[in-house]
């Protein structure tokens, strides 16, 4: 299946620039299956809500410049990054 792949490989970019991939799933549901679709989303927002702000922003929603665990990069001459 070609959406769940995609939905792995971002989760998996997720994970790579410091935010929990469990921040994105993918669930199959039909439109006779509202009340499961209503759950499953209360449910993923319970789970997200826990695991609190998203941590590449400051409290006041700004793009948080140091990456988590780590130092910021370093701008070089000619606007690349190291």
């Amino acid at each position: 299946m070609n959406a769940r792949r995609r939905v792995e490989f971002a989760r998996n970019l997720l994970e790579e620039i410091g935010l929990e991939g469990r921040r994105l799933q993918m669930i199959n549901v039909s439109a006779a299956m509202g009340g499961q679709f209503a759950w499953t989303a209360a449910e993923l927002t319970e789970e997200i809500r826990q695991m609190g702000p998203n941590p590449l922003r400051d409290s006041d929603g700004t793009r948080n410049e140091k990456p988590p665990g780590g130092e910021p990069e370093l701008e070089i001459e000619g606007g690349q990054h190291e």
